[in-house]
């Protein structure tokens, strides 16, 4: 059931996994896709575009109940499927704040990367690497909407493009993109060490080279005085109260995203 260009439909590549899955007694018999089908991730999103035909190895599924038995065969019977995660798709991986441990989802089989795209209003992309068994589930589209929320709060408000602080940078999204809007100075912060790392190699592949720092912290512990502008992009569901407090207080503009 492949199209002419050789791709095989999203609902019919999602079958065959659901067939693996009843076969190997990780859903009932009467399954449905709505119901029991895995959450598919995929290896490359370029803002809204969402693929309805999915080539060789693009696919990362995400289900609590995977067993190394069925990773295996789904990597080797079904040709979209790259990775196989086990994990609840409502767990939040990485670090929600300097209290908490890190969490990751399990890799069973295969190679977690994902890459996104962005477009943004100022005619240049923003381009992120992640490893999805570590690294927050954000689609594209979602974190091109946060963009054009911090470029509007910018656009309709007198704020200095001096320093700015991403105070949860995570990835990096938002403080890259006030980099390329022209900011002389960005502070990138994250509690979790392994998103330094990550921000490390998006930042040399979205093309920043200076005029910005990077901590390790987290943002109650951090020392910055007169920021022009601090981004805050909690987990969801994590009290910001504090954190807001603190940010008024070292910052002219705030914007919680």
């Amino acid at each position: 059931m492949k199209c002419e260009c050789g791709k095989r439909p999203l609902d019919i590549v999602m079958s065959h996994i659901l067939k693996i899955m009843i076969e190997d007694e990780i859903v009932p018999e009467r399954a449905t896709l709505r119901r029991n089908s895995p959450v598919p991730l995929s290896g490359f999103y370029y803002s809204s575009l969402n693929p309805q035909f999915i080539g060789e190895k693009t696919l990362i599924l995400l289900h609590p109940d995977f067993t190394e038995d069925v990773a295996s065969r789904l990597i080797n019977e079904v040709p979209e499927v790259k990775c196989v995660l086990k994990g609840s798709p409502q767990s939040t991986v990485g670090q929600l704040d300097r209290n908490s441990q890190i969490s990751h989802f399990e890799i069973l089989e295969g190679d977690d990367t994902q890459i996104n795209v962005m477009r943004t209003l100022l005619g240049d992309k923003v381009v992120l690497l992640k490893r999805q068994s570590r690294h927050h589930i954000e689609v594209a589209m979602t974190t091109e909407e946060k963009l054009l929320r911090l470029h509007n709060y910018i656009n309709n408000n007198d704020v200095k493009k001096g320093v700015a602080v991403d105070a949860m940078c995570g990835l990096g999204a938002l403080g890259i993109y006030l980099a390329k809007l022209g900011f002389e100075k960005v502070i990138f912060n994250d509690v979790n060490p392994e998103m330094i790392e990550a921000l490390k190699y998006n930042l040399e592949i979205n093309g920043i080279t200076d005029g910005y720092e990077i901590f390790n912290e987290a943002f109650e512990d951090l020392e910055v005085e007169n920021a022009d502008l601090c981004v805050i992009d909690a987990f969801p569901g994590v009290d910001v109260d504090e954190i807001v407090k603190k940010a008024e207080e070292i910052a002219d503009n705030v914007v919680v995203i």
